[in-house]
């Protein structure tokens, strides 16, 4: 059986995987989680995709996240990223990714700022990476102007998260 795409993205940028999983769940949420619009979504990528999708979606109900959080499955994965992002900054000092936090930290402190006094509850800052990647998916996604400021920073935001999927390649490579 060939690998599906969440597979794959997994595989390759565990970052990029937390985002694919957070789309999956608003494209689920938008279908009504009907199958018929699900399938709709994804049946030119083949039978494989379609059985993935239902299942996720069927996870999704069985783990209470019909209209908003995250599966298990997705928390999980950001658990992960947020102890190798302690663990690179920490244990193994590694270079390339501290130079690509202190480059996008304060940008971080930036948003933390706005998010309290929204009243937004505080997060690990690799989660607020993963909204903040999101977010500027989803406006790009729907053709909606972002600022040159707001792409300056997301710059130094996608360079730490490039920096942390290549320090998860690096490390589960090993194992």
């Amino acid at each position: 059986m060939a690998a599906t795409n969440a597979e794959r993205i997994k595989a390759t940028h565990i970052v990029e995987y937390v985002l694919f999983l957070w789309q999956v769940e608003d494209l689920v949420r938008a279908a009504g989680f009907d199958e018929g619009a699900m399938r709709s979504l994804v049946e030119e990528q083949g039978e494989d995709e379609v059985r993935w999708l239902l299942h996720y979606a069927h996870t999704m109900q069985r783990e209470g996240v019909r209209e908003k959080g995250h599966t298990g499955e997705a928390n999980q994965a950001l658990t992960e990223l947020a102890m190798l992002h302690d663990l690179l900054l920490s244990t193994l000092k590694d270079p390339d990714y501290a130079a690509a936090h202190e480059a996008a930290l304060p940008y971080l402190k930036e948003l933390e700022g706005k998010n309290a006094q929204a009243g937004v509850r505080a997060m690990h800052p690799i989660e607020l990476v993963c909204v903040t990647l999101y977010g500027w998916l989803v406006l790009r996604m729907s053709k909606r102007e972002v600022s040159a400021e707001t792409e300056a920073a997301m710059v130094a935001v996608r360079n730490l998260a490039n920096a942390l999927g290549a320090g998860h390649r690096r490390v589960y490579a090993s194992n």
